[in-house]
């Protein structure tokens, strides 16, 4: 009986432990940056660490994006995982622009400028410009098994879950990409 119970103990230490252990790893990837590599085609690449986290972990140390868990309508107990990416685009437009008279009284400057991702259309009437913007991109996310977290056991030792992101369009910069697998 007191193998069974000092086991039982030893049991849930060791579970006790692990939690911490990835509550601190977890911890230290939050404050990490995006790594940002070059693809072969020269195309720019985000990744990062995924973290792992309980329902209940999540709830608790990122409560802003649990919250938006339940405005999508989704329950945090269900979800499996949870990805959040940031982007912002820059793009300078020089355009040229071309006049037309309407019912021969008012002077409307038209102008419109489109490239792959972003279109820009506009109309200019006295000191007003009237504008339309939009952008369409697409953003590829991919969790994979990267590097190993104790590279000298070799087989031994674990792969570490890794993100990579990446946008069709060469003049968008991700800022921010997360993404957290919730355990059971």
């Amino acid at each position: 009986m007191a193998l069974v119970l000092s086991f039982s103990f030893w049991r849930l230490w060791q579970q006790k432990q692990n939690d911490y252990q990835r509550i601190f790893e977890v911890g230290e990837a939050l404050n990490h940056e995006l790594t940002v590599i070059r693809a072969e085609n020269g195309q720019l690449i985000a990744q990062n660490s995924v973290l792992t986290l309980k329902s209940k972990e999540l709830e608790a140390i990122l409560p802003g994006l649990a919250s938006e868990l339940r405005d999508l309508n989704v329950r945090l107990n269900r979800a499996k995982s949870v990805s959040s990416t940031g982007f912002m685009v820059q793009t300078p437009a020089i355009v040229a622009i071309r006049d037309s008279v309407l019912f021969d009284t008012v002077q409307v400057r038209i102008f419109n400028f489109q490239d792959g991702f972003f279109k820009v259309e506009g109309t200019a009437i006295g000191a007003e410009q009237h504008l339309k913007l939009s952008y369409e991109d697409t953003l590829v996310q991919v969790v994979y098994r990267g590097e190993r977290e104790r590279p000298w056991l070799w087989v031994f030792s674990p792969r570490k879950l890794m993100q990579r992101v990446s946008m069709k369009n060469p003049n968008a910069n991700i800022y921010y990409s997360q993404t957290i697998s919730i355990e059971r």
